[in-house]
């Protein structure tokens, strides 16, 4: 994969931007989308997530195993956009350990701390891409 694009995705998801969202589809190609702004890109190739809602989102990586999270970030009074998009597929999935604490501690200073983590979902990154692939 390309540094400037794994940096790019470093960058916009460690920010925990409330515009980033998790993609997935279930066996029968049911999509659904939510929004999941407890994570962090540990290192070039793996994510690990807080989760302590997101239940149809869950089912579906627990049947498919493959999501992709998407940051976009907007600036209308120009009427841009840039993001990126992180192709992944569930690699693990604790609810005790190094990276369940490690989100613990990351939600415990978020607006959700009163929610339980439930589980800590380990990804590796299997492609990414920007936002926007059109060229003038």
């Amino acid at each position: 994969m390309p540094k400037d694009l794994v940096e790019k995705a470093r960058e916009l998801l460690n920010a925990n931007l409330i515009s980033t969202t998790l993609s997935t589809v279930d066996e029968d190609y049911n999509v659904n989308v939510a929004v999941l702004t407890v994570l962090e890109m540990i290192d070039d190739n793996r994510i690990i997530c807080a989760r302590f809602g997101a239940d149809r989102t869950y089912a579906n990586l627990k049947q498919t195993g493959k999501g992709v999270f998407l940051v976009l970030v907007t600036d209308e009074s120009k009427q841009t956009k840039d993001g990126i998009r992180v192709y992944v597929e569930l690699e693990d999935d604790t609810t005790s350990g190094e990276y369940f604490e490690r989100m613990q501690r990351k939600l415990a200073q978020t607006p959700y701390s009163k929610f339980p983590l439930k589980n800590c979902l380990v990804f590796k990154i299997t492609a990414i891409a920007p936002v926007s692939t059109l060229k003038k």
